[in-house]
């Protein structure tokens, strides 16, 4: 149901796709890439949300939500997950990596950028939005809410965790020479490890929600400020 989302996300997000080719070949911003993006990832969760309510009915008790007076801990403790999890990717899995592919491939190997210094105000607003808000709940929805808790019902931890992360390293493609791509998707595939290791620990999205858009806040931070 998720593949069946992102058609149907890519079929609504399509004008502003071909907006955004004009945009970026009279060298404007950004700004209708990112839009597109968010508003693909918004369609691609309501037909999930939609087929969760429809097809299983205690779908918010498997997810696990947690009580009102735990929101805000959990929220908290997932910040404080994002803060570590991000200098032990960007600086110890990332770097590992980098060092990894140089020496297989012999040649210089960079993950791209998934967001670029160069933006407008606007379309830097527009690319927070998306990344703190709409991408963290959108992505642990499905990769930690959905997928890793229905395999790991099944089958356990470590398969539940490589499966999501696998998936969620593969939708994180960013248009570069393949093997740029392909570290970035690895990056990001331990990214996803270790934030299924948050749910496996804390049982509940509301900590990975935070944790993500804590990871993302920083990534972006960095990006900017260059």
């Amino acid at each position: 149901m998720y593949l069946v989302g992102l058609v149907i996300g890519a079929i609504v997000v399509a004008p502003l796709v071909a907006g955004r080719a004009v945009e970026a070949a009279n060298g404007g911003s950004t700004g209708l890439g990112i839009a597109a993006s968010m508003l693909s990832e918004l369609v691609t969760t309501g037909v999930l949300v939609l087929w969760l309510r429809a097809r299983h009915p205690h779908w918010r008790q498997s997810i696990r939500f947690p009580s009102r007076d735990r929101v805000a801990r959990e929220a908290g403790v997932g910040v404080l997950a994002g803060l570590a999890l991000y200098p032990a990717i960007a600086f110890g899995v990332g770097v590992v990596l980098t060092i990894v592919f140089r020496g297989l491939l012999g040649r210089d190997v960079q993950a791209p950028e998934q967001l670029s210094n160069s933006l407008g105000a606007g379309a830097a607003t527009l690319a927070a939005v998306y990344a703190i808000g709409v991408a963290p709940f959108a992505e642990e929805l499905f990769f930690r809410g959905v997928l890793f808790r229905s395999i790991r019902d099944r089958r356990g931890f470590w398969p539940g965790a490589i499966v999501s992360a696998l998936a969620f390293g593969l939708v994180h493609y960013v248009p570069a020479p393949w093997q740029d791509a392909v570290l970035l998707q690895t990056i990001m595939v331990f990214t996803g490890l270790g934030l299924a290791f948050v749910y496996e620990r804390r049982g509940n999205l509301v900590a990975n929600w935070a944790a993500h858009a804590m990871f993302n806040v920083i990534g972006i931070a960095l990006v900017l400020m260059r």
